[in-house]
C-alpha cells in the first residue's frame, strides 16, 4: 500500500507536493502526525498505535505522556497494562497444554481447583464464559464508590486473596446453559495452568510466549516485576477523588491486581502486534487449536478467549482489554488485511479506533 492513501485528502496532496520537492515525509512521520492529531481531538493523556498493513513493515507511533505528573513522554515501546487481552494470551497457553496432552478442554475444573460444582464446570466453559462462575468485580462492587476509592485497591491482591474475598463462588446459572462474561473465569484458567505446569504464571508466560516470540516489553505484573517501567494512568471516575472534568493518577488500581491470568499482563504496542501476527500465522497454535479458538458456538458471542466481530468497519477479530487505568485493542481487520494495536492510558474514555481509521484511510476507503 502506497504512501498516498495513508492520509486524508488534504494531507495526501501535501505529501505528494512534499515528495515532488524531494522532501517526502516518511510513513512513520505521517503516522506520528496522525496520532498527535488524534490526541488533540480526544484529550487523552497518551496514545500509542502500531499497525501492519498488507505487504508493509510494521509502523509505530506515540503521542502524549506516559506520566502526566512527571511529564514523561510516551514512546512506542512504553508498556501498558493490557487488561483482558491477558485472557486471550493465557487461553493460547491452555490450548498449547491441550495440544501436548497435559490437559483437556473438557476436563472438569475440580480436577485442578476446588470450586463449587467444579465437577460440572469445564476448562472450555471458563474460556468461553459459559461456566456460570460469578464475576469477582461485580461481586466485590469494585467499580462502585461514592465517597472514595474502594478499599480493595489499597493493596495488591493475588488470585487466592480474591477468591477468599468473594461473598459467594456458587454459579449464577447452571454451567454450560448460558453465557456471561466473568473475570473470575480468567483467574481460574491461570490457577489451572499453574497446577498443570508446576510453574508460576510469570514463568509460563516467559517460556511459552515472551521468549518464543522475542518480545522485549512484555511481562506478568507480580512480586518480581513490580518495579519494572510502564505507563502511568489517569482516570476521571466519579467517587474516586476526581472532581468533574479532573483526572487523577489511578495507576494504583491496576497495581492492586497481580499474578493473575485475567488482567495482569503488561505489554507494548509492538509486542502485541507481533503476538497477534504470530497467533494468526500459526506460530503459537496448530490448526485444530486455532480453529477451536475462533469457533463461536451457536448462541454465544465469542470463541475461546478470542472475539469474532462485525461492525461499520467490516469483519474484525482479536481482543479489547480494559483495565482500571488503561484501554488496549489488538485487532485484525479482515477486509483491509490490517493488524492494528491501539493503547490508551485512560480507561474511562471511548476507544477512538474508527476516528483514527477514518482519518488515516478516509471514510470512503473503509468497508
Amino acid at each position: 500500500m502506497g504512501l498516498g492513501w495513508a492520509c486524508g485528502a488534504g494531507e495526501k496532496s501535501a505529501a505528494i507536493d512534499s515528495a515532488s520537492s524531494g522532501n517526502r515525509l516518511s510513513e512513520v512521520d505521517i503516522l506520528r502526525s496522525q496520532v498527535e492529531q488524534l490526541l488533540e481531538q480526544t484529550d487523552l493523556p497518551g496514545i500509542v498505535v502500531a499497525l501492519a498493513e498488507a505487504g508493509h513493515e510494521p509502523l509505530l507511533a506515540a503521542a502524549g505522556f506516559a506520566d502526566t505528573e512527571e511529564m514523561i513522554p510516551l514512546h512506542p515501546e512504553t508498556p501498558f497494562f493490557i487488561g483482558s487481552i491477558s485472557k486471550n494470551v493465557f487461553a493460547v497457553i491452555a490450548l498449547q497444554l491441550a495440544e501436548q496432552g497435559l490437559l483437556s478442554l473438557d476436563d472438569p475444573l475440580s480436577a485442578y481447583v476446588e470450586w463449587p460444582r467444579g465437577d460440572e464446570i469445564t476448562i472450555r466453559m471458563l474460556l468461553n464464559h459459559t461456566s456460570g462462575v460469578p464475576d469477582y468485580f461485580s461481586a466485590l462492587s469494585l467499580l462502585e464508590s461514592e465517597d472514595g476509592v474502594p478499599e480493595f485497591f489499597s493493596e495488591p491482591h493475588p488470585p487466592s486473596d480474591i477468591v477468599q474475598m468473594m461473598p459467594s463462588r456458587d454459579p449464577t446459572f447452571d454451567p454450560g446453559t448460558q453465557q456471561s462474561y466473568s473475570n473470575t473465569n480468567g483467574l481460574l484458567v491461570g490457577l489451572v495452568i499453574e497446577k498443570v505446569t508446576g510453574m508460576s504464571l510469570g514463568e509460563v508466560l516467559d517460556e511459552r510466549i515472551v521468549s518464543r516470540l522475542g518480545l522485549e516489553n512484555t511481562y506478568l505484573y507480580d512480586e518480581t516485576t513490580i518495579d519494572r517501567s510502564r505507563a502511568r494512568s489517569d482516570c476521571g471516575m466519579s467517587g474516586w477523588g476526581a472532581a468533574p472534568g479532573q483526572l487523577i493518577d489511578c495507576s494504583f488500581a491496576d497495581e492492586a491486581l497481580l499474578d493473575s491470568a485475567d488482567g495482569s499482563i503488561v505489554s507494548s504496542a509492538g509486542d502485541l502486534l507481533r503476538y497477534h501476527q504470530a497467533l494468526r500465522g500459526g506460530e503459537l497454535l496448530n490448526d485444530t487449536s486455532w480453529e477451536a479458538m475462533r469457533r463461536v458456538e451457536p448462541g454465544l458471542d465469542n470463541g475461546l478467549g478470542y472475539l469474532i466481530m462485525t461492525g461499520p468497519m467490516g469483519a474484525h477479530e482479536g481482543n479489547v482489554g480494559r483495565s482500571m487505568g488503561h484501554l488496549s485493542a489488538n485487532i485484525y481487520y479482515l477486509e483491509m488485511d490490517l493488524f492494528i494495536v491501539m493503547m490508551l492510558n485512560r480507561d474511562d474514555a471511548p476507544l477512538p479506533m474508527r476516528q483514527f481509521l477514518e482519518h488515516r484511510y478516509g471514510a470512503e476507503l473503509l468497508p
